[in-house]
């Protein structure tokens, strides 16, 4: 963290050619004819679609973002809701009052809304047209309007909530000593927050251990995930046969972790052998959370694999319900694409009849874990 915000600058550098004529009377080599510049690209298509309106279904993205975003702290509802609907001033000036006050989660909240306004301002105008043009080929008219109206929403959320981080006020220096007070005083969050930005990656592994020994949900998961990618990488590690047991501890509050522990068992990433019929139980809990990760990797890995083709495609349609629920934060345009192209493929050959079982049950696993998903996901009603 910085005491002023961090500008990102792009600089353009050329190469000067220093060309030298020769005097004299030498003969010049006819210079070759010039070669005609490329075709500009065509333009993309325009795709005939009235978009809904989704005003009130983008602020709900929104506050599931940002609920995802302030995962692990305890932050009030009303100030994620103020980020929803793009006024973070308010929200800063919320949490700052608040951090100033001693609430060590309003002042890791402020950091993470710093970091989350910076990617805002980085972030480059979006061709939608270009992207409905893509679209258009994978969803149905219907999914498509409501794709266009998402995207008619989304451009001025930007804006707004652009401006509105150009009107908060951080406190940067303050920010910044509190979060090291908090973590040397032992606050397990604290200490998290600051390991990310630690260059030392010693002073990393020490303050995350420092806040596992607490048994912060958060902190075990990075802990698990830096010896896996550890593991992944082919680096020696004494701590490797504590992965798994990270990442189960991490799960009972980060449906996340249920899935890497999922798909760590079933690879046998972690020094056991792999165990797909185990992994599948907690890959299987991570879907009733709605974890968006969860129905990708049924697909993908060996876990996934031993549920039968039609369990299969109920979860897939189960996942895309939730999806249209909100469920999904501000990923719902891509996870919408994801769903058509894998239902369209799992779909392909199966008869009616076949066909009308999945969908029974995907309304029996609806009926009976859908206010489970929402809850966990912050996208209920």
């Amino acid at each position: 963290m910085r005491q002023r915000r961090i500008r990102y600058i792009a600089a353009a550098g050329g190469i000067l050619l220093l060309s030298c004529a020769i005097a004299g009377h030498a003969i010049e080599v006819p210079k070759p004819a010039a070669t005609p510049p490329p075709a500009p690209p065509a333009p993309p298509a325009k795709v005939d679609v009235t978009p809904t309106d989704e005003t009130a279904f983008y602020q709900r993205l929104q506050y599931v973002t940002q609920r995802r975003n302030l995962i692990g702290l305890k932050i009030a509802d009303d100030v994620v809701k103020s980020i929803a609907r793009g006024t973070v001033d308010s929200a800063v000036s919320s949490l700052s009052s608040q951090a100033a006050a001693g609430d060590r989660d309003a002042n890791i909240a402020l950091v993470r809304v710093q970091h989350w306004c910076n990617r805002i301002f980085s972030t480059r105008g979006t061709d939608y047209q270009a992207q409905l043009a893509k679209l258009a080929t994978v969803l149905p008219p219907q999914k498509l309007a409501r794709v266009a109206g998402v995207f008619a929403a989304e451009k001025p959320y930007q804006e707004s909530a652009r401006q509105s981080c150009g009107k908060a006020s951080f406190d940067y220096q303050g920010i910044e000593s509190r979060l090291r007070q908090a973590a040397t005083a032992g606050d397990p969050a604290s200490a998290t927050e600051l390991s990310l930005f630690a260059r030392d990656p010693a002073k990393r592994q020490e303050l995350l251990q420092q806040a596992a020994d607490k048994n912060f949900p958060p902190a075990m998961y990075a802990l698990a995930t830096n010896r896996l990618v550890a593991v992944q990488r082919g680096e020696t590690t004494e701590n490797v046969a504590s992965i798994r047991l990270l990442l189960k501890q991490a799960g009972r509050a980060l449906p996340k972790a249920k899935v890497d522990l999922a798909n760590c068992m079933a690879l046998g990433c972690d020094g056991h052998p792999a165990d797909a019929p185990t992994a599948a139980a907690f890959g299987v809990d991570a879907a009733r959370d709605g974890e968006p990760l969860a129905f990708l990797s049924m697909l993908r890995m060996p876990w996934g694999g031993r549920l039968p083709r039609l369990q299969l495609m109920a979860w897939q349609y189960y996942g895309d319900r939730l999806n249209e629920a909100g469920c999904t934060g501000d990923t719902y345009v891509p996870t919408a694409a994801t769903f058509a192209q894998t239902l369209a493929m799992l779909e392909k050959g199966l008869n009616p009849q076949l066909l009308e079982q999945v969908r029974a049950e995907a309304e029996k696993l609806w009926q009976e874990n859908s206010e489970r998903a929402k809850k966990e996901q912050g996208c209920g009603e």
